[in-house]
């Protein structure tokens, strides 16, 4: 063992008198594991390969959205996720129907106060207090969770985030609390902080006539993840859940150590990098024809998380695309039937088979609803059912979207 090389990693030096020494470790595999096995200690029952998608996508992007089925277990993820970063480092902000401007997020300057030293106090919410916190110590990763995040238009109130987030530009107020309780901006130093790169946001999602469609934009910006309950899930067993026990520092550091690292999927590519790059540009091509062809911004993330999905411990390439057309593909689709049958048609395909449908004249064209047999299945199981369940729905209703 290099010694040194460990002992860059500690994040106290073990000859302060008093100090923890902690060795940063960097194991997706082990971290996802740990996380897997608390989730069961707190009575929650998830898929392992589904926990791989959820670990691997923050892993990817500190933004997830995570949609389905009221009640079928997208907050409670979330919330023993941010249990298992550390109880105090995560925070739950239920999103109101009156949130329409970046001030439900980052406050405003509260004119009722009076202004000290030529500088005037501030209102902060509970979530901009929550991001300075997580701002002000680095060390750690911090969960931020939207619960009913679409019940007010995404891209009135969450725009400036998003663009902090992707530019990098600072976009949070630099203020702090003194001692007679009032919030101010920090006399010296700059009026905006950046970001913070150890924040990471989920929101979660339910559709119905209250709430409101993402723009492609925001879809573009997130790792959409989809929750269903099949029968089998509806176990008699099931008991209330509870919080469950943070996790081993070493791995919540190793976590957020590469999360934070913007080229980690380029030095730990996935094993067969190549055959996903491949089989995105022919998706790309295929997506091209009917003006839904995704950008840089998607191929760069969908490689990225095959490269944590396989550090996670899934390596098989299939899954991996699996994960990316559920995730980064389909959520981009909706519209009328006459623009988006012949797309699903299309993808729906692609899903089945693994390959572009044939472009000669003639040719039978693809139904999702009734696919070929004798061939095995779906290459892409949960993307090809999930085709399926939009076809359905866009016969009978004229229109579909990836929220059911």
């Amino acid at each position: 063992m290099d010694v040194w090389s460990e002992l860059s990693k500690a994040v106290y030096p073990p000859w302060l008198s008093g100090a923890t020494r902690i060795v940063v470790r960097p194991d997706l595999k082990a971290a996802t594991m740990a996380f897997a096995r608390a989730l069961e200690e707190s009575h929650l029952r998830y898929d392992l390969g589904f926990v791989r998608s959820f670990a691997a996508s923050l892993a990817a992007k500190p933004f997830a959205i995570l949609t389905g089925l009221s009640g079928s277990g997208k907050t409670q993820i979330a919330l023993q996720f941010g249990n298992w970063l550390g109880h105090e480092r995560v925070k739950l902000v239920a999103v109101r129907p009156d949130w329409t401007g970046s001030d439900a997020l980052f406050g405003y300057e509260d004119a009722l106060q009076e202004t000290k030293d030529g500088r005037r106090a501030w209102y902060v919410p509970p979530a901009l207090e929550f991001m300075l916190k997580a701002a002000r110590d680095p060390e750690w990763p911090y969960l931020l969770i939207l619960d009913e995040m679409n019940l007010a238009h995404v891209e009135r109130y969450f725009a400036d985030v998003l663009s902090g987030m992707e530019s990098g530009a600072p976009c949070l107020p630099n203020v702090a609390l003194e001692g007679n309780g009032v919030w101010r901006v920090v006399p010296e130093g700059p009026r905006e902080l950046r970001f913070p790169p150890n924040l990471f946001i989920v929101g979660t999602v339910n559709v119905d006539e209250t709430t409101y469609m993402f723009s492609p934009k925001v879809l573009d910006r997130a790792n959409t993840l989809e929750f269903r309950v099949s029968t089998d899930d509806l176990a008699d067993d099931l008991r209330r859940p509870v919080p469950c026990e943070p996790g081993p520092a070493e791995l919540v550091k190793g976590f957020l150590a590469i999360a934070t690292d913007p080229d980690w999927h380029v030095n730990n590519p996935h094993p067969q990098k190549e055959e996903i790059s491949s089989r995105l540009r022919d998706l790309h091509r295929i997506l091209s024809q009917f003006g839904f062809e995704f950008g840089h911004r998607v191929f760069r993330e969908s490689l990225r998380f095959a490269a944590m999905l396989a550090a996670a411990g899934e390596p098989s390439v299939e899954a991996a695309l699996d994960a990316i057309v559920m995730q980064k593909i389909l959520p981009r689709l909706h519209g009328n039937r006459r623009r988006l049958e012949p797309v699903l048609e299309a993808v729906g395909y692609f899903a089945f088979s693994l390959e572009a449908p044939p472009s000669r004249a003639g040719e039978t064209r693809f139904d999702p609803l009734n696919p070929p047999d004798g061939q095995g299945g779906p290459r892409l199981p949960r993307s090809f059912a999930k085709v399926q369940r939009m076809t359905a729905n866009l016969r009978a209703n004229q229109f579909a979207s990836f929220a059911e």
